[in-house]
């Protein structure tokens, strides 16, 4: 792996930034000494001095971090972050700090004075051995980071993971391996922490299903078939979402009659769901909603919580309920940041 330095990362920043510019047909120099910044962009006759930094992955505690330093840097330019990933949250929090980035993989975005750039550019990854464009992608990577988050601190061994979710190690190994090239692991397996958690958001995409009723509870003969054991041991239904953020102790309020957000292990019992249960005509009057879940660990281990709806319903382990809130870039972030969980450990 190529080792990087602060320096050479915003360096390179600086080179990706400035080609990003030039492929929309823009002038870009080095900014001359005692001008501020680093670069200067010409648009349309207006010069923009720009100030870069550069991370690997920029998350909602990146742009704080930079944003709380901002006093004390030159407030006559635009500042542009660049990253390998600059992750949803972390773009809305640029945006409204009005604060421009360049996501490698081909995003940029510049504001000043008169200047407004939002446009798609082509990937320009930085050179790293073997860096994949998409550290995460594909069940077993999905996995693996998820594995990795539920136990930070202690790794689990690759083949045992590969039990769980039902899959070779050879494919562990290899999703392994491409977080490893992205440095989003530490040199001891460890996960780096909250950049592998905002990765692995990117790529949580669950697809909800709005059905009509709420699933009946796992003594209900009648549902056998449904697969509905809420209330038994092993794999099965298990609640996420906004629902099961606030069973592990997320500051957000919801009442009994707040719509559940439930994970089944496969797309048949997803059908038999919603076969079985209607779809809601609208989503605003779902009953709840039902996904598969993105990695197999998500059903493996429900947890019973101390809520009204202990008695019949499982909970996923709050890390997925923190992914699911992670999707909404405005109120889940803030729930996130506000969130210091006390019955496992924190990763974002």
């Amino acid at each position: 792996m190529v080792r990087t330095t602060k320096a050479s990362l915003v360096a390179q920043g600086a080179a990706a930034f400035a080609r990003s510019l030039e492929s929309l047909g823009h002038h870009v120099v080095e900014a001359p000494d005692g001008a501020g910044g680093d670069l200067v962009v010409t648009v349309d006759g207006i010069e923009v001095p720009v100030e870069l930094t550069a991370a690997s992955v920029v998350t909602p505690q990146t742009v704080d971090r930079l944003l709380t330093a901002a006093p004390k840097r030159r407030r006559s330019v635009a500042h542009v972050v660049v990253g390998d990933l600059v992750t949803g949250p972390a773009r809305e929090k640029l945006r409204d700090a009005g604060w421009g980035w360049l996501d490698r993989r081909g995003h940029v975005v510049l504001r000043a004075t008169g200047v407004h750039i939002d446009a798609d550019v082509n990937p320009d990854q930085r050179p790293r051995a073997n860096a994949p464009t998409t550290p995460i992608s594909g069940a077993a990577a999905v996995s693996w980071a998820a594995a990795l988050l539920l136990s930070p601190d202690d790794p689990p061994s690759m083949r045992a993971v590969a039990r769980r979710v039902s899959l070779s190690h050879s494919a562990i190994v290899a999703a392994s391996k491409k977080l490893k090239a992205a440095s989003l692991l530490r040199a001891d397996g460890r996960p780096l922490v909250p950049e592998l958690f905002w990765a692995l958001a990117e790529q949580w995409h669950p697809r909800p299903v709005a059905l009509a009723e709420l699933p009946p509870s796992g003594d209900d003969r009648t549902y056998t078939a449904l697969g509905v054991n809420l209330d038994e041991p092993g794999p099965g239904w298990a609640v996420a979402g906004t629902v099961g953020a606030a069973a592990w102790g997320a500051p957000v309020v919801t009442g009994s009659a707040y719509p559940p957000d439930f994970y089944v292990p496969s797309a048949a019992e997803l059908r038999q769901a919603t076969l079985r249960l209607g779809e809601a005509s609208r989503f605003a009057e779902r009953a709840c909603t039902v996904a598969v879940a993105p990695t197999p660990l998500v059903c493996e281990r429900r947890f019973s919580r101390n809520t009204d709806q202990s008695a019949t319903w499982r909970f996923a382990h709050g890390l997925f309920a923190a992914l699911d809130l992670a999707q909404d870039r405005a109120r889940g972030t803030e729930i996130l940041a506000d969130w210091e969980p006390k019955d496992f450990t924190r990763v974002w």
